[in-house]
């Protein structure tokens, strides 16, 4: 009679453990794909010029490209940002279309990142269950093989 108390202790403490899991990664993976939704939305084109490249966050992954805009014509100056892009690389001094946030420009993307999106911005949604259903199965064969 226990060993099955402890084993339902066992299966709850996973069941914990795989919720939060499964919020936390909803939590890294919701800004990225509401800034998404947002430049998809409410985001204005500008023409971006290459100032520098960045290696790819992940292997494999979209070049990051440094580089200058200006959201209105009589501003002196550049609004620095980093967009991702995987098109077209351009070199340094290139000119290219970048999606802005009015709001707030320095959150940009090139419009090739913002164009083929396969999640269109909904990346926390998709990867939500995905996740949850990992850290379920993870938490279940953990509490078997503990009881």
């Amino acid at each position: 009679m226990r060993a099955r108390a402890e084993r339902g202790d066992a299966v709850r403490y996973w069941a914990l453990f795989c919720a939060i899991g499964a919020a936390v990664s909803m939590l890294v993976a919701f800004p990225r794909a509401q800034r998404e939704r947002r430049l998809r939305r409410h985001g204005r084109t500008a023409t971006g010029i290459c100032r520098g490249h960045l290696n790819p966050q992940e292997e494999g992954g979209p070049m990051r490209v440094r580089c200058g805009i200006r959201t209105h014509p009589e501003q002196k100056g550049e609004i620095w940002v980093v967009v991702r892009t995987h098109d077209r690389i351009p070199q340094v001094g290139d000119e290219f279309t970048i999606v802005y946030d009015p709001a707030d420009p320095v959150h940009a993307e090139s419009l090739d990142v913002i164009r083929e999106s396969r999640t269109w911005g909904y990346g926390d949604l998709v990867w939500l269950p995905i996740w949850a259903s990992f850290f379920l199965l993870y938490g279940g064969c953990m509490a078997a093989a503990a009881g």
